[in-house]
């Protein structure tokens, strides 16, 4: 009534390892594609660049080396890690301290310039972290041009 199944034979071995294979090149190409075009890989939409620095996500240095070599693009540097109290170029903790040229001469230490810029950016200040060893030097160099830039035209009327 039941048949009973024989061991596989060689042939069907050889199909399952050459099919295993291929799943795996495929993985591995999506792997690359996905770091190639720039997306963070295994991580969720509110898990910005420290995360994935101090938690050592694998693939993450592949990643960093994949960013050095293109353009930084600061407005998704800014809405990945800025942008949840910086929205917008406001405040949303400190009601008043905007990405304005106007906020910026009157609240930054050393007013609105882009030394002055770069130094909070690096360093922080109160519930600001700092960026540096977080992002790349020419990621900070390149935000501090942005946010100069952005207090005032796109900031400029920020309250």
């Amino acid at each position: 009534m039941y048949q009973q199944m024989s061991a596989p034979k060689t042939s069907m071995k050889k199909f399952i390892l050459i099919g295993s294979a291929c799943l795996n090149v495929v993985l591995v190409a999506a792997l690359c594609f996905t770091a190639m075009s720039g997306n963070q890989l295994a991580a969720a939409p509110a898990v910005g660049r420290r995360a994935a620095v101090t938690t050592g996500v694998a693939g993450a240095g592949m990643l960093a080396a994949t960013r050095m070599a293109k353009a930084v693009d600061c407005a998704n540097i800014f809405e990945t890690n800025c942008g949840a109290c910086h929205q917008g170029g406001g405040n949303n903790i400190i009601t008043g301290h905007t990405l304005s040229k106007t906020a910026m001469e009157q609240y930054l230490d050393g007013g609105w310039n882009k030394e002055a810029i770069e130094y909070q950016i690096r360093n922080g200040k109160g519930p600001m972290p700092a960026w540096e060893g977080v992002l790349s030097e020419d990621e900070i160099k390149a935000m501090t041009d942005w946010v100069y830039e952005q207090s005032t035209t796109t900031f400029k009327d920020v309250n």
